[in-house]
């Protein structure tokens, strides 16, 4: 019997529910179900069964973005279930659960393959994983830090900032789009470059292939500063500290997020929702 991982949003009594209630439809239909809250999940490292079958979301982005972390390297599709307030990448919404559970179940879907990035730190084996992006990030008390960019070991540009991050095109709607990089269609393959708040004009977000090998290297000009430091982070998850002089190696992934998808239109009318394109302002 194949078994369904379902995440939750411990924080929306909603969730739970729909969660005890998406259970019991697919153990009726004869599916084992496993449930997790949001936290418990984002501390494994692999999914409590390696032949999981689907996992299903139930939150915002960030609780689909903990499952990604889970069904990307497992190969298991993702459903992600819309219980947030932006929600750009989940497809469905609570009411609707029960059909496409029918639909995944008669094959009637469509998969979006979705490109993941990966960081490692130096020569370090440990390696973060992300749907949306890697960040690195000067800490509060820093002072403004320099990134020096190479891109396949070639050195692209040193520019002072507040940090530095590397999106996915799934990406490119979240902390990247505050960041001013473009809007990249989900399903393009690129990873896109973005300074964060910088000191200088000339610094801009740079699209580039999913070949691109990416190396951040941190310097601070100020000497003896105590505080300069930086965190990384992966889809908001604080993955470490970095010292000055360390670099960040960022690739992307050797597996992609497998979204179940039933309306291939959906990202463009998510634009236009999401971002009031089209809108018409009462002044």
């Amino acid at each position: 019997m194949a078994d369904v991982l379902i995440v939750f949003n411990v924080g929306k009594p909603e969730a739970a529910r729909h969660a005890q209630e998406t259970a019991q439809w697919l153990r009726a239909a004869g599916y084992g179900a496993v449930l997790a809250d949001q936290p418990t999940a984002a501390r494994w490292s692999e999914p409590p069964d390696p032949n999981i079958a689907l996992v299903i979301t139930l939150g915002g982005d960030g609780t689909l973005l903990t499952g990604a972390a889970i069904a990307a390297p497992a190969g298991a599709p993702l459903l992600g279930v819309h219980l947030g307030r932006f929600g750009f990448i989940a497809q469905v919404e609570p009411e609707n659960i029960t059909a496409a559970l029918q639909r995944w179940q008669a094959g009637d879907y469509q998969v979006q393959e979705r490109l993941m990035a990966q960081a490692r730190v130096d020569d370090e084996a440990r390696v973060a994983i992300a749907l949306n992006e890697i960040t690195l990030l000067r800490m509060p008390t820093a002072p403004m830090l320099d990134f020096t960019i190479c891109v396949n070991n070639l050195l692209l540009t040193t520019y002072p900032a507040d940090g530095s991050l590397v999106a996915t095109p799934t990406g490119s709607t979240a902390y990247a789009l505050s960041a001013g990089a473009p809007v990249v269609h989900p399903q393009t393959e690129a990873l896109i470059l973005t300074p964060i708040s910088p000191h200088t004009l000339g610094a801009r977000p740079l699209v580039l292939p999913p070949t691109a090998r990416i190396s951040i290297t941190l310097h601070c000009a100020a000497t003896n500063e105590p505080n300069a430091q930086a965190i990384m982070t992966a889809d908001g998850r604080r993955h470490r500290t970095l010292e000055m002089g360390q670099t960040v190696h960022i690739t992307a992934a050797p597996y992609r997020v497998k979204l179940l998808s039933f309306n291939e239109g959906e990202f463009f009318e998510k634009l236009r929702d999401r971002l009031l394109w089209g809108a018409r302002v009462n002044e």
